[in-house]
């Protein structure tokens, strides 16, 4: 491997394999799963040069470690009837911030809730119906948190990217 470590492609992007601890087999691996999770052994065997077996035993290694959390699907929410993506900052008192947390996770119209660096703030993306669906989410269950002191939110106009993970 080069002083700059070796550059090895993978789904939609470069990751230099110096920065991880793959090796360029499993990046490969992770590039075509990232495609298409659902690729058989016999097919991930053929792309990457390895007896099926072998590539089975590379995956399953790789979930053990955590490096792959899971596979699964991805539905836009417009074919659930959710057309409306909606970002929140939200802000809260902070001995009152992770119970917050918890109490938006469990909304089921909420997909995200991050912690930010500001010491009290939380970032919360939810996908809704419709306008009014915003408003009670915001009025009658946000505003009735305990500890909330401010509340923002953005519409999301256009996606350009939404890649959810580097390797991925």
């Amino acid at each position: 491997m080069s002083e700059e470590g070796s550059h090895v492609p993978t789904g939609r992007r470069n990751v230099k394999l110096e920065d991880t601890n793959l090796d360029e087999i499993d990046m490969k691996i992770l590039g075509i799963l990232e495609v298409d999770a659902r690729t058989p052994y016999s097919t991930l065997a053929e792309m990457v040069g390895l007896s099926r077996v072998s590539v089975k035993e590379r995956v399953n290694e790789l979930k053990r470690r955590g490096v792959i959390e899971r596979f699964t699907i991805q539905i836009p929410a417009k074919h659930i009837g959710k057309p409306l993506p909606v970002f929140f900052d939200l802000k809260f008192q902070p001995d009152l911030l992770e119970a917050a947390a918890l109490e938006i996770s469990a909304h089921p119209d909420i997909v995200i809730v991050y912690q930010m660096s500001g010491i009290n703030a939380l970032h919360v993306h939810g996908f809704f119906k419709d306008i009014d669906e915003v408003s009670i989410f915001v009025n009658s269950f946000v505003s009735r948190i305990p500890g909330v002191q401010g509340i923002a939110s953005e519409f999301l106009f256009k996606r350009y990217k939404a890649d959810r993970m580097l390797l991925v």
